[in-house]
């Protein structure tokens, strides 16, 4: 694994690194609640408007925040970091063209506008702090796939075989 982390991040990359670091914090703390109160009381919700939904409750919902809002964007912050090359994933970097992390921040942003359109799907917009937070994660994941998508952050990560 060839140390690059000397390379010069341009300010499209350092933007991602701290935009994950902010969505690593939050998929973390609100999953991890979840995870201990699946019945959302931690939140001020109730499994009630659940209703419709594949689930009876949050606890796979605190799961999906732990794994793709917090080790996710904390695996993508290493990456993007150090650039490391892992054989493993070279299918992917070749598919690509670009390094693993910069496939992993992209599917970040992805997954954050998936989730609230599927949310908004299921259990609506409510109004106040909830859709508050449901347009600030749906723009975060805008605003994270754009910054990736940028000429800057793709030469950076270019994948070199």
């Amino acid at each position: 694994m060839a140390d690059t982390s000397r390379k010069p991040k341009p300010v499209s990359v350092t933007t991602l690194i701290v935009l994950e670091a902010i969505l690593a914090f939050f998929g973390f703390a609100s999953g991890s609640q979840f995870i201990r109160d699946p019945s959302g009381g931690t939140h001020d919700m109730d499994t009630s408007i659940l209703e419709g939904t594949p689930v009876g409750d949050f606890l796979i919902v605190g799961l999906f925040f732990v794994i793709c809002y917090g080790f996710l964007p904390v695996l993508n912050i290493y990456g993007l970091l150090r650039l490391p090359r892992w054989r493993w994933t070279d299918a992917v970097n070749k598919w690509t063209g670009q390094n693993w992390a910069w496939t992993g921040t992209a599917a970040t942003g992805v997954i954050l506008i998936i989730w609230i359109v599927v949310e908004i799907a299921y259990i609506g917009s409510p109004e106040g702090f909830p859709r508050f937070l449901q347009v600030t994660f749906a723009l975060l994941g805008v605003v994270i796939l754009a910054l990736a998508f940028l000429p800057s952050a793709r030469a950076y990560a270019k994948f070199v075989d």
